[in-house]
């Protein structure tokens, strides 16, 4: 099976599974200009008509780090062209920004890009955003989280399709990525922070994983068939959670006997979703009010409290 089969394949056998489309027309991109979005934008042309698309428009986001930046965005322009594809540019200079609100540049051009990129979907009214997350991205994801310490939901990392997120690469190795592309001679740019290891997950990405090979050659199949079940174990345990809060609230309270009946793990489901935060801190601060009463500030606003039988919310203004 040829490189271009192989993956084409694979974007199939997750639509298949995922439903990551249902009728979406108007679709845009998101294109660094990397080898992985050059890759995602020649699959999605190809299989345009398959999947029912009328438009697909690039966004390509200059970050103004690196000397190369503008190479990389000239490339998308020429790279649109090409194609005769439309493309929305902005450029932020992510360093002051990050130096403003006290971020690591990573994530404050992650917050910049897709900030730009939901903009663009709002204004121009395109039906979903497509980003280029592939397996080893997701590999990566997982490991970083457990790294740092998480439950169920960082080690399921990202999912193929998240609100108006689209990931049909999600069971593509970054190997056949480029393999891809070198069998069908696309041209594309190199980022060289992404081979900057003081950041994290590039440390992952060429000093982690490479070791975790050595042990299973076939990682990240191995991920993705542990994340697969994962997913199923979180929606269950979501739905019952959901469940459980419906039969112990009232208004802004929740019953606490009826809770503390619960398992623990449900217990801080249900307290994660009446307050609305997943940090664990503030779930088990809230918790504790279960057994000895008292009150928690949570921040912005939100304070919860044990008033007799009742745990309860408010939100002060």
């Amino acid at each position: 099976m040829n490189p271009e089969t192989r993956v084409i394949r694979k974007v199939l056998q997750l639509q298949n599974n995922e439903k990551v489309f249902s009728g979406e027309k108007k679709i845009l991109i998101a294109f660094s200009g990397g080898v992985d979005s050059v890759v995602l934008v020649d699959i999605l042309i190809k299989l345009k008509n398959y999947f029912g698309f009328r438009e697909l428009a690039l966004a390509h986001f200059n970050h103004m780090i690196r000397e190369e930046s503008d190479r990389d965005e000239r490339f998308a322009l020429d790279f649109a062209k090409e194609r005769g594809l439309k493309i929305f540019i902005d450029r932020r200079n992510v360093k002051e920004y990050a130096k403003e609100r006290k971020l690591n540049l990573e994530e404050a051009g992650r917050i910049l890009r897709y900030r730009f990129l939901r903009e663009i979907k709002k204004t121009e009214g395109f039906d979903c955003i497509i980003t280029a997350h592939h397996l080893n991205d997701l590999v990566e994801t997982a490991l970083l989280f457990l790294s740092r310490g998480t439950g169920l939901d960082g080690l399921i990392g990202f999912l193929p399709r998240e609100k108006d997120l689209r990931r049909p690469l999600y069971y593509v190795k970054k190997a056949e990525i480029k393999e891809y592309a070198l069998f069908k001679k696309l041209k594309w740019v190199e980022d060289i922070t992404n081979y900057d290891i003081n950041i994290a997950r590039n440390r992952i990405r060429h000093k982690v994983v490479p070791e975790m090979k050595k042990l299973n050659k076939n990682l990240e199949e191995s991920f993705l068939k542990m994340i697969k079940i994962l997913r199923a174990e979180n929606e269950f345990l979501e739905t019952f959670a959901q469940t459980v809060l419906q039969r112990v609230r009232i208004g802004n309270c929740l019953e606490v006997e009826l809770l503390k009946d619960q398992p623990l793990a449900i217990q801080r489901r249900v307290i994660r979703n009446f307050i609305g935060e997943k940090d664990f801190e503030k779930v088990e601060l809230v918790r504790k009010l279960l057994k000895k009463g008292g009150k928690v500030n949570l921040g912005k606003g939100k304070t919860v409290w044990r008033k007799g039988k009742k745990l309860c919310i408010n939100l002060e203004v």
